[in-house]
């Protein structure tokens, strides 16, 4: 595990290096946003979270934002990705939002990525509505906007 220093304690590691309370954390906090906030019922525990990466952003040891990293490959379920890893799964606690804590979660997975897969873009699938975010952070659309989990999402890729 590696950390570097912020108000919010930035955390880099594998899922087997974490503790139970924080994959319970972190599980309970996806739940809370994607499941209730958003109604959208979908297998959030899918298999992929402990080959992946993840990078958790914590308040007083509580998973307070969090993102993962799916090496290129892995997952049958988004071919698009091709052979860029990709940033998934991003969520920060609602009482974060307003406060930066998105950009400031993606800057660190865009470093997670740039440092585990140097030379290569960086994928993700992104709602609609979160467009220019992103757009802000360097990534560019192709594709058209596609459902997934009845959730208007688009397919975006940063250059290396």
């Amino acid at each position: 595990m590696s950390v570097s220093s912020s108000p919010l304690q930035w955390v880099h590691c594998a899922f087997d290096d974490m503790t139970p309370r924080l994959v319970h954390d972190l599980f309970q906090l996806r739940q809370q946003i994607f499941i209730i906030e958003q109604e959208c019922l979908f297998p959030d525990i899918d298999g992929l979270d402990p080959i992946c990466q993840h990078v958790l952003g914590l308040l007083d040891g509580r998973v307070v934002a969090a993102a993962r990293i799916v090496a290129p490959g892995i997952d049958p379920d988004h071919s698009a990705q091709g052979q860029h890893p990709a940033i998934g799964r991003v969520v920060a606690s609602p009482d974060l939002r307003g406060q930066g804590i998105g950009r400031k979660l993606m800057l660190q997975a865009i470093a997670s990525c740039e440092d585990s897969f140097a030379g290569k873009g960086i994928f993700l699938n992104a709602q609609l509505y979160l467009k220019n975010f992103y757009e802000g952070l360097g990534f560019i659309q192709f594709g058209e906007a596609f459902y997934e989990d009845g959730i208007a999402h688009i397919s975006m890729l940063r250059a290396s």
